[in-house]
C-alpha cells in the first residue's frame, strides 16, 4: 500500500501531543546518559592533561629508548579506557528508545512509561542494530578501497582524466550509503512490530519506495535540524551560564585542562545545559524516527493495536 511521505513526516509531534510523558522518559535517559559522558569525559581528560606532562617531561629529557616511550602509551590507554564503555551503553540506551518510538506509533495503547519496555524488543532491536551498522561499515569501507585503487592508479599513470573517475567513485560510494539507508529504514518497524530479528526483511518492504522514503527522511531530518536551531535559544545561554565557552573549550583539544572545565559533570550549569540538551534530542530522535514505524504501518495496511506480549 502506499503511504503519504509528508504525513508521515510530522508523526514525531504526533507522538509527542498524544503522550507527552514520552518525551519526559526519553529526555530522562538521554540525561543520564548525558551524565555518564560528562563524567567520562571528564576522567578521560584527566588522564589526558598526565599524558601532556609526560610530554612535556619529554621535551625536556628526550626519551633514550623504546622503554621510556611506553608510559607514553600507557598513559594515552588508561585516559581513552573511561570512555570504551561508552559506546555500548549508548546503543542500549538508543535501542531502548527507538523501541519505545516505534511501539508508540505501532501500538499506541501499548503498557510502559512513554512506551519505553525492558524486554526482548530492546534485544532484538539492539542486535539488529548492530549488525546492520557493521555491515554498512563494511560495504563502506570496501567502496573507499576501491576509490582508494582508482586514486592510486590516477597517480601511478600520471592520466589526470582518472581524478575524474575518482570524484564520481566517491559521489558513488556517498549514494550507495544513502540508498543501504533508505533500503534498511524499516528494520526496526519490522523487529517491533513481528516481533522477531528482521537483518534484510526491510529490503523486500522498501522495494520500489526509495524515493518516497528518501523524501519523507529529507523532511524529517530538516524539522529536526529546524528544532536544534529553535533550541539554541535556550541551550546557548544556559552553557555560556556555565562559566565556559564550549565552542572554545572544544576547539583547545590541546588545552586538557580547558578540556576537563569544559566537561565538569560537578558544574551545575552543565548539569543544567545537559538536561536542556537532553530534551532537544529526544524530540529530535521521535521526530527523525516515528515517520519510518508510519511508512511501515502505511505500507503493510495495519492499524495502530494494543501491544503484544513477547
Amino acid at each position: 500500500m502506499a503511504f503519504s511521505a509528508t504525513d508521515a513526516a510530522f508523526e514525531g509531534f504526533r507522538l509527542v501531543r498524544r503522550n507527552p510523558m514520552a518525551i519526559v522518559v526519553w529526555s530522562v535517559l538521554y540525561f543520564v546518559l548525558s551524565l555518564a559522558s560528562l563524567f567520562a569525559s571528564a576522567q578521560s581528560m584527566r588522564g589526558m592533561a598526565a599524558l601532556t606532562e609526560l610530554l612535556e617531561g619529554m621535551e625536556s629529557a628526550p626519551p633514550a629508548s623504546f622503554q621510556d616511550i611506553v608510559p607514553i602509551f600507557e598513559a594515552y590507554g588508561q585516559a581513552m579506557s573511561h570512555m570504551a564503555w561508552l559506546m555500548p551503553v549508548s546503543l542500549v540506551v538508543g535501542s531502548i528508545i527507538y523501541a519505545a518510538i516505534a511501539r508508540g506509533v505501532l501500538t499506541p495503547q501499548a503498557k510502559g512509561l512513554g512506551y519505553v519496555k525492558f524486554g526482548m524488543d530492546e534485544v532484538r532491536v539492539l542486535v539488529v542494530s548492530i549488525v546492520i551498522s557493521l555491515a554498512a561499515i563494511i560495504i563502506y569501507c570496501l567502496a573507499l578501497v576501491g576509490v582508494f585503487a582508482l586514486g592510486a592508479i590516477a597517480i601511478a599513470t600520471g592520466q589526470g582524466w582518472m581524478w575524474l573517475l575518482v570524484v564520481l567513485g566517491f559521489m558513488a560510494a556517498i549514494g550507495l550509503m544513502i540508498w543501504l539507508a533508505v533500503r534498511w529504514s524499516l528494520a526496526i518497524p519490522i523487529v517491533v512490530a513481528e516481533k522477531r530479528f528482521a537483518f534484510f526483511d526491510s529490503f523486500g518492504m522498501t522495494q520500489g519506495r526509495f524515493w518516497p522514503l528518501f523524501g519523507m527522511a529529507i523532511i524529517s531530518g530538516l524539522l529536526s535540524v529546524v528544532i536544534w536551531f529553535l533550541s539554541m535559544v535556550v541551550a546557548m545561554p544556559v552553557s555560556m551560564m556555565s562559566g565556559v565557552s564550549m565552542m572554545g573549550a572544544m576547539g583547545a583539544s590541546t588545552d586538557p585542562a580547558a578540556m576537563l572545565e569544559a566537561f565538569d559533570p560537578t558544574n551545575p550549569w552543565m548539569i543544567a545545559t545537559a538536561v536542556v540538551n537532553a530534551v532537544v534530542y529526544a524530540l529530535m530522535v521521535g521526530v527523525v524516527y516515528a515517520p519510518f514505524a508510519v511508512a511501515y504501518r502505511d505500507i503493510t495496511g495495519s492499524t495502530p493495536s494494543a501491544a503484544v506480549s513477547d
